[in-house]
């Protein structure tokens, strides 16, 4: 019988100096092979529907030459919020030495509140059980652009409001929430050099952008 043994680059591993603010935390593997390491808030933020804010981490990391890091989304925010990484996979260079920060985008549109309710008529029994209803023009106060006859359409639009005065489908984040993951991983610099036909070397697959689906 052939025995299979677990391999391990254990003695390649890539060593990162870092230092920590008072609220960064290490990067942590959650698991023996896993590729990404955590990223951890340092601070509650909210993210109401449709911005998109950079979130220092409270850390900096010395990359070691030809590596970088890679910011990328974990998969259980992405499949069960409206949280992404809009700039996915975000790089970070060895030679950068301020704090880590990740771009965090809440993608909730409003627009799309009418359809999740269709779907689960009991989402709008919870709205209100947490959100107080109002108009748009209660929260106007200049009197030209509540007399503004082209703003009246939008004026009457309904907005839901939560206990801390933010729409429905802000994202709360709390201080010490996994955010993110990081993969540190090695690359190539390319030297590119005029050529006259380099469609000619090697193997041309043929057909154009997207060709292959």
């Amino acid at each position: 019988m052939i025995e299979l043994h677990e391999t391990s680059l254990a003695d390649e591993s890539i060593q990162v100096p870092i230092r920590l603010g008072p609220d960064g935390r290490k990067p942590v593997y959650a698991s023996k092979h896993a590729a990404g390491c955590d990223l951890f808030a340092p601070r509650d933020l909210a993210i109401r529907p449709g911005e998109t804010v950079v979130l220092p981490l409270d850390l900096v990391i010395a990359l070691p030459a030809g590596t970088e890091a890679q910011i990328r989304p974990r998969s259980g925010l992405s499949l069960k919020t409206d949280l992404r990484l809009p700039n996915s996979p975000g790089t970070i260079d060895a030679d950068y030495r301020n704090e880590v920060g990740v771009i965090l985008q809440n993608t909730f549109n409003p627009a799309t509140l009418p359809g999740r309710i269709a779907q689960n008529p009991t989402l709008l029994s919870d709205i209100l059980t947490t959100h107080r209803a109002i108009r748009l023009r209660d929260r106007i106060t200049d009197p030209a652009q509540l007399a503004n006859d082209a703003l009246q359409p939008l004026l009457d639009i309904t907005l839901f409001l939560d206990p801390q005065d933010n729409p429905y489908g802000t994202l709360y984040i709390q201080k010490g929430d996994r955010i993110a993951q990081m993969v540190i991983a090695r690359h190539e610099h390319a030297e590119f050099t005029e050529h006259n036909a380099p469609e000619t070397i090697g193997h041309n697959r043929g057909g154009g952008f997207g060709s292959t689906g």
